[in-house]
């Protein structure tokens, strides 16, 4: 017969069991595993994640491809072909490294094994003083068995551990606390331990799990209480020691999870196979988990063959060499746990601002600005642009595609190399808006011979073109020439995320030994991290990593995005920019373009005549528009740079005539808010 508590130990162990069976799906997600009965998730197919999973105490599984599930018995059942119970467990145990104690008795006819495999109740704690007073009176009658003698217990250990005896069982108490919650008897005349029924005890807890708690003091880690009882007898108190009740090593590792011990671990479990066994799982989960420890080294050489299996052996074979090997060992993993102490400390002051000065003089040496080609705007900008996520907004029609790729010519032409992440028109389209604006700059003033990104591009056009507009376009191509090469485009239609925008900075480094300046049009369009999220959530998550790589490659980031509707009817502020929060919050500059004279918009007064602005602004082919700083995270906020948008020509240049309003002063973030919005 299996007990209880034996069978959930073993359950236990289904993780382990399955680890050493298949492979974990990191892509399907935490606790998913290719399955091993149906096989999904055994290949690169994204729709074919594996669809294993085991449930958060560790204890059951489901496969959610081919609809199977249970326990660790089921599981082992199915995958090898066992259907004997028995056999399971005893495959259980070989995997989990739980020791079993099988009755040699066959069950009888009204025992029935077929729901050994049902989830049963979760076990109960030990009840608070329930064993007492049985307790009390086995420790009055320790005397009357020569056990604890043999077993190398002076009287002294007897009465530290309150060890005691049942002289009519015939058998050991090993008492768990002071309390009298939990006992273990051990046969006098044999190894076998008894527990209480479990219905009646509750779960065995760790013996003398407190030892884990107490301070920094290394702590051995047992099979049985005899064994850690026999370490901790080495010394008057200095000793710490914990028992598992077996070979089990779940116990351990549950307890660690749920509470991270303040001392280093010494697994000190038996020299037997099982016990190494338990050696190896539990110094594998402890490494995964952080937890650190180290592996006790017994002279065994130096004790007699017949005691070299268990600490209680080795104590009653040579306490001398024990006492010696407890000390090397102590002193070892203390010898570790100062040196992580050591590494510790130097990592948690590594952030320190003593330990940041360093860099933070490196990085004045090295910090630079990018000017944008605008005076005014850099003005504003305290120079141009600096390492840091910069985003432009605008309704449609107020040139901001037009602004972000004049500005990235400008820098490309300064020497500087540009990545151009354009999701939305072709690169033909962009080029031709390039030499279109080049065209109008060259004129001089005199438009007629200006071209449009039509006129560029439209061969037929050529032989109505006089000589003078023919040169004027092949000029525009040559000066284009100058710095176009360093000017990279890439298109893309919803297939371009950061992770490749990322990539493509991570080649042109690699390639070229310079840091690109990176430009995306624009923002919303970019391909979704997760297909299941919401916009708000994707465009949240693509603001936070193209903040990091502008962070990660010291550079300056600069995207494009839309605005909601409401900003048609009032002048542009942090909550237009459509779909997230992470734009105001993440972003470290915030630019708006805007018609000029835009009015707060408090009113139906204001909003209509805002509405009239943005139409009259929309069908001018000269466009007055105004650029506001709504976000500076390191300078000044609330400047306004003017513009006069020339739409036909794709040109911007600056307004020299305007006079930007004066600002208030602002001693309040809440000043900001309309009269509505402040209310209550």
């Amino acid at each position: 017969m299996i007990d209880d508590f034996t069978r959930e130990e073993l359950r236990s162990g289904l993780t382990s069991y399955v680890q050493k069976i298949t492979m974990p799906d990191r892509r399907a997600g935490h606790n998913m595993y290719k399955c091993p009965l149906c096989g999904s998730g055994n290949n690169d197919r994204r729709d074919s994640d594996g669809a294993f999973s085991i449930t958060p105490d560790g204890k059951a599984w489901k496969c959610f491809s081919c609809n199977q599930g249970g326990d660790i018995f089921t599981l082992i059942s199915l995958h090898e072909g066992i259907t004997d119970f028995l056999e399971q467990a005893k495959r259980a145990a070989e995997v989990t490294g739980v020791r079993l104690d099988l009755s040699p008795r066959r069950p009888s006819a009204k025992e029935d094994f077929s729901n050994l495999n049902e989830p049963k109740e979760a076990p109960q704690e030990p009840i608070k003083g329930k064993y007492k007073e049985y307790i009390k009176r086995c420790q009055a009658a320790a005397s009357k068995t020569n056990y604890f003698t043999e077993r190398g217990f002076t009287p002294e250990t007897v009465k530290r551990f309150s060890l005691g005896y049942d002289e009519q069982a015939r058998v050991i108490v090993i008492p768990y606390d002071k309390d009298g919650s939990y006992y273990l008897t051990r046969s006098t005349e044999g190894k076998t331990f008894r527990k209480p029924k479990s219905k009646d005890a509750g779960i065995e807890p760790i013996y003398n799990k407190q030892a884990l708690y107490i301070d920094d003091k290394p702590c051995f880690v047992c099979e049985s209480p005899i064994d850690a009882i026999s370490l901790m007898s080495i010394s008057d108190g200095s000793y710490r020691a914990i028992a598992l009740g077996g070979t089990g090593h779940r116990k351990l590792i549950d307890q660690v999870t749920k509470e991270k011990p303040s001392c280093m671990l010494i697994l000190s479990f038996d020299t037997d196979d099982p016990g190494q066994k338990a050696t190896e799982n539990a110094a594998e989960d402890l490494r995964e988990k952080g937890i650190p420890f180290i592996v006790a080294n017994y002279t065994l050489e130096a004790y007699p063959e017949n005691a070299r299996k268990d600490p209680n052996d080795l104590l009653r074979g040579n306490q001398a060499q024990l006492a010696a090997d407890i000390k090397e060992s102590i002193e070892e993993a203390e010898r570790l746990a100062n040196a992580e102490k050591i590494a510790l400390l130097e990592a948690h002051y590594a952030n320190s601002a003593a330990a940041r000065l360093e860099s933070f003089n490196q990085g004045i040496k090295t910090e630079k600005y990018i000017p944008t080609g605008f005076s005014e705007l850099d003005k504003e900008l305290d120079g141009g642009l600096y390492n840091g996520l910069y985003i432009l907004g605008a309704i449609s029609s107020m040139g901001k595609t037009t602004l972000l790729l004049q500005m990235a010519d400008q820098i490309a032409s300064g020497g500087n190399d540009i990545l151009y992440f354009s999701l939305e028109m072709a690169a033909t389209e962009l080029i031709s808006k390039s030499l279109s604006r080049i065209s109008f700059m060259k004129c001089n003033g005199n438009t007629q011979n200006a071209k449009t990104g039509r006129g560029i591009t439209t061969a037929s056009r050529y032989s109505h073109y006089s000589q003078e507009e023919k040169a004027l376009i092949a000029l525009s191509i040559d000066t284009y020439k100058e710095y176009a090469h360093n000017i990279i485009i890439y298109e893309g239609m919803g297939n371009i995320g950061v992770d490749q925008i990322k990539q493509a900075v991570t080649e042109h480094i690699a390639l070229t030994g310079k840091t690109p300046v990176v430009f995306i049009d624009y923002l919303q369009i970019l391909a979704p991290y997760d297909m299941r999220a919401t916009d708000k959530q994707n465009t949240d998550k693509a603001v936070l990593e193209l903040k990091r790589l502008s962070r990660d490659y010291k550079t300056p980031v600069v995207a494009l995005s839309s605005f909601n509707r409401d900003n048609y009817t009032s002048e542009a502020n942090m909550s237009a920019f459509k779909e997230s929060g992470a734009i105001e919050y993440g972003s470290d500059v915030l630019i708006a373009l805007q018609a000029q004279g835009m009015k707060p918009g408090y009113g139906k007064t204001d909003q209509k005549y805002n509405v009239d602005l943005v139409k009259k602004c929309k069908r001018s082919a000269e466009r007055s528009i105004e650029a506001v700083i709504l976000k500076n995270r390191n300078g000044k906020t609330g400047g306004k740079v003017g513009f006069i948008y020339y739409s036909l020509f794709n040109c911007f240049n600056q307004d020299y005539g305007f006079v930007q309003e004066e600002m208030p002063d602002i001693d309040d973030e809440d000043d900001f808010l309309p009269p509505f919005e402040n209310a209550g």
